[in-house]
C-alpha cells in the first residue's frame, strides 16, 4: 500500500544475474557434456571424446599419440585408453612411427571417417540449439569470450 496515494502497489523482487563465473561455467560445461555425450551416443555411436579425437584427427591424420595428446589436451595414460578404445571400435589404427620406433601414429580408419561426419551433423545441430534465442551479435561475444578464456586464437 502507498502511504501517500494509498493504492496497492506490486513490488517487483529483483532477481540479481548470478555473478559467480567460474561456477556458472563450469555448470554449463558439465551440463553441456552431458547432454553432447547422450546426443552422440544415440546419433553416431560416438562420446564426445572418440568425437574429439575424430575432429582432430581429420585435420592431422597420421599425427603422433603425443600430438593427438597436445591437441586434446588430455595426459598420455588418457590418450592411451582412448586410442586403445577406439582402435577397439575401428575408427582409427595405431601404427609404428617410422622415424622413431617407440612412438605410434594414428591413423582414421574408413569407419572413422564416416563417424566423423555424422559427429559434425550431430554437434551442428546441437550448435544450433544452444545458439537458439541469441542474436548473432550476442554469440559473436560469447565466441570472443570462450575463445579468449580458453585461450585459442579466432578463425
Amino acid at each position: 500500500m502507498c502511504n501517500t496515494c494509498g493504492s496497492l502497489r506490486i513490488m517487483a523482487i529483483a532477481r540479481p544475474i548470478d555473478r559467480r563465473l567460474f561456477l556458472l561455467l563450469d555448470r554449463a560445461r558439465n551440463r553441456l557434456f552431458k547432454r553432447a555425450n547422450r546426443e552422440l551416443l544415440h546419433n553416431a555411436n560416438i562420446t564426445v571424446a572418440q568425437g574429439a579425437a575424430l575432429f582432430y584427427l581429420s585435420r592431422h591424420d597420421g599425427c603422433l599419440l603425443s600430438d593427438l595428446a597436445e591437441g586434446l589436451d588430455l595426459n598420455n595414460s588418457a590418450i592411451t585408453g582412448l586410442a586403445t578404445r577406439m582402435e577397439k571400435a575401428g575408427l582409427l589404427e595405431r601404427k609404428p612411427c617410422p622415424e622413431d620406433g617407440r612412438a605410434m601414429r594414428a591413423h582414421l580408419t574408413e569407419k572413422g571417417r564416416a563417424s566423423h561426419e555424422a559427429v559434425k551433423h550431430a554437434l551442428r545441430d546441437f550448435n544450433a540449439q544452444i545458439e537458439d534465442g541469441f542474436t548473432s551479435e550476442e554469440m559473436d561475444v560469447v565466441y570472443r569470450f570462450l575463445a579468449r578464456t580458453a585461450n585459442v586464437p579466432l578463425l
